[in-house]
């Protein structure tokens, strides 16, 4: 009889820790917010656990962001209900509906993370969701502008407050009916600067193009500024109208030769007075002072930085400012190989005079490459017959242009060998700090550094590289690998992420384009469908017609790996459509082996006589 109540009672444990074990969910969805909105992240639990009890229902809602930096955003427990992030929300009616689903009230950057939901009823569940937060770029650009003829005119288009980072700006041209890019001349100059780190995590850009007016036909041209990111389906055009408007012409009349000849006569009366006045101020007024030259706290290769030379105390007729660049020459014939003469290049026409009373700020703005590193330049004020010199040395830095960390294999495997490595390319000066961590806050020491390697435009590259056999605890960990260079702005370094995923990625697919927009009978035609964040990298693209496979016209990119580990391709269908393909249903099917079941996008043939 003792036995067979033990035999009972071991059953029942084993029923208990199979509905616990069966009770976890194993797939991460993923959900995309713009800034600024509401969002609720499901979580829906077992509804055959009866609750007893408030106080036998406990709910907690982590989050990992993208540093790697975990935190509690919301807990119930013992009936209470504590939240951590203002506007988080859990509906305490719908959890008698088994729904803890977690509300998310204005959105931001710094929401965007790996969220946990973890339930125990006492049977334990758990969810997860990935959050991407996108913030939709803004464009400030001038409706209208003119230049000068013979001269030249710089219009600049402002992109604030987008995510993430990655971003594209080009200027095309139109005269007429046709639209060309605004490198294709060398009338056009475009300088666009680096991103920049916004204090809400969003960033921000500018970008100008320079345009000579003769390159203005007819007097009239629009120019077009063009961004392409990831919140928007096809890129975002902003134009300006720019017109050339004529020199001013210097206006003579008998009133200016009566005001001339009075101003001539005043000053015989005055040229005793002003003669003494300059004499005092010549040998009795204070000098002017100088400051030394100041310039932005990171100067970055081809991109246009101002070094400023302040002077107080001077009117501006007495003044004159001189810019010059030093570089260094070796002369064996007037002096050793150790030592090097400094040669000087003026730059004065380029600088600019800012006056404000007796206050003045003398600019002179760069644009420097690697080669143009550590170079001096020297200002020199002129004033009343004296000379004030004042000299900066200008270092000049390259962000990395490319940060990612692949693996091998690209699906790891439990108890199977895990190389992870972190490619930091084109970046200068070549000093250069990398830490591995995991986010647990563990440090990794076991590291092999390759490089810095540099290439013939002197920049440089390094790789670094840890191995591991991945545990079963390791499932879901994410690996962190910190950069630190000069380049980078305050806080001096950038995080690289690695999410350890045994199942896969399937594909992020994207809508179908077609260019152009409003295609036309008996003219070529392009549709293109943009696959992204998916591994592994073997993918199937197959586009049908009414039904039936397309061979000719298709070609896939091939697979491009992305800063977040992950894959991206696109794909193109070009085609000549004629009168019976009106009307006719286009489909792209994309299958990958994480995905439960194949995805298809449509696009219907609209024909036209245009837009």
């Amino acid at each position: 009889m003792e036995h067979l109540q033990n035999l009972k009672i071991m059953i029942k444990v084993m029923v208990i820790v199979l509905h616990c074990r069966d009770s976890s969910a194993d797939m991460t969805r993923k959900l995309s917010v713009l800034v600024g909105t509401d969002v609720t992240l499901s979580c829906l639990f077992d509804k055959l656990s009866k609750l007893a009890e408030w106080s036998t229902l406990t709910i907690e809602w982590n989050m990992l962001d993208r540093h790697a930096e975990k935190s509690i955003v919301y807990t119930f427990e013992d009936g209470k209900a504590h939240g951590n992030r203002d506007g988080s929300v859990v509906d305490t009616m719908r959890l008698l509906e088994s729904d803890a689903s977690l509300q998310l009230r204005n959105v931001t950057v710094g929401d965007e993370g790996l969220y946990t939901c973890r339930i125990i009823t006492p049977v334990v569940y758990i969810e997860t969701t990935s959050l991407e937060v996108l913030a939709r770029p803004s464009l400030l650009l001038p409706e209208k502008a003119a230049v000068t003829e013979g001269e030249e005119k710089t219009i600049q288009c402002d992109i604030t407050g987008f995510y993430p980072e990655k971003l594209a700006v080009t200027w095309h041209i139109q005269n007429g009916s046709h639209t060309v890019p605004a490198g294709a001349s060398h009338l056009f100059r475009v300088c666009t600067e680096m991103a920049i780190h916004n204090p809400d995590d969003t960033y921000s850009i500018r970008s100008g193009i320079t345009v000579h007016s003769s390159a203005v036909r007819d007097g009239e041209m629009c120019i077009i500024c063009q961004v392409e990111h990831q919140t928007y389906t096809q890129p975002y055009n902003r134009s300006v109208k720019l017109t050339v408007q004529a020199p001013a012409q210097p206006l003579y009349s008998a009133v200016t030769l009566i005001s001339v000849t009075s101003v001539i006569s005043l000053l015989l009366v005055t040229l005793v007075i002003g003669s003494t006045l300059l004499l005092y101020r010549h040998f009795f007024e204070a000098p002017p002072s100088v400051s030394e030259i100041s310039q932005p706290s990171i100067i970055y290769a081809q991109v246009p930085s101002d070094l400023k030379c302040t002077i107080h105390g001077a009117s501006q007729r007495e003044l004159k400012v001189k810019w010059l660049r030093l570089r260094s020459r070796a002369d064996s014939a007037v002096q050793s190989e150790s030592v090097s003469l400094l040669v000087s290049e003026d730059l004065s026409e380029q600088a600019c005079l800012q006056s404000d009373d007796r206050h003045h700020t003398s600019v002179l703005t760069v644009c420097l490459t690697v080669a143009e590193d550590l170079t001096k330049y020297r200002c020199v004020v002129l004033c009343r017959g004296k000379s004030f010199s004042r000299e900066t040395t200008v270092q000049v830095k390259v962000e990395p242009s490319f940060l990612q960390i692949s693996s091998i294999p690209q699906i790891p495997k439990v108890e199977k060998l895990l190389v992870l490595c972190c490619r930091v390319e084109n970046f200068y000066p070549q000093h250069v700090d990398l830490e591995w961590s995991r986010n647990d806050g563990e440090q990794v020491h076991t590291v092999t550094n390759f490089g810095p390697f540099s290439d013939h435009n002197s920049l440089y590259s390094v790789w670094s590289e840890i191995q591991l056999v991945m545990a079963r605890e390791d499932e879901r960990a994410v690996y962190t690998c910190r950069v630190y260079h000069s380049s980078f702005p305050p806080l001096g370094y950038k995080d690289v992420l690695y999410h350890i995923n045994t199942q896969g990625t399937p594909p992020n697919v994207m809508f179908i384009n077609c260019e152009p927009r409003c295609p036309l009978l008996n003219e070529e035609l392009t549709l293109h469908l943009c696959i992204k964040d998916f591994c592994p990298e073997d993918v199937s693209v197959t586009w049908t017609k009414d039904g039936e496979t397309i061979h000719s016209g298709v070609f896939n990119t091939p697979p491009s790996l992305n800063i977040n580990g992950l894959y991206s391709i696109f794909s193109f269908l070009k085609l000549t459509p004629n009168n019976d393909d009106r009307g006719s249903k286009l489909r792209c099917r994309v299958v990958h082996s994480a995905q439960r079941e194949p995805e298809e996008r449509l696009f219907t043939l609209q024909l036209t006589d245009g837009c």
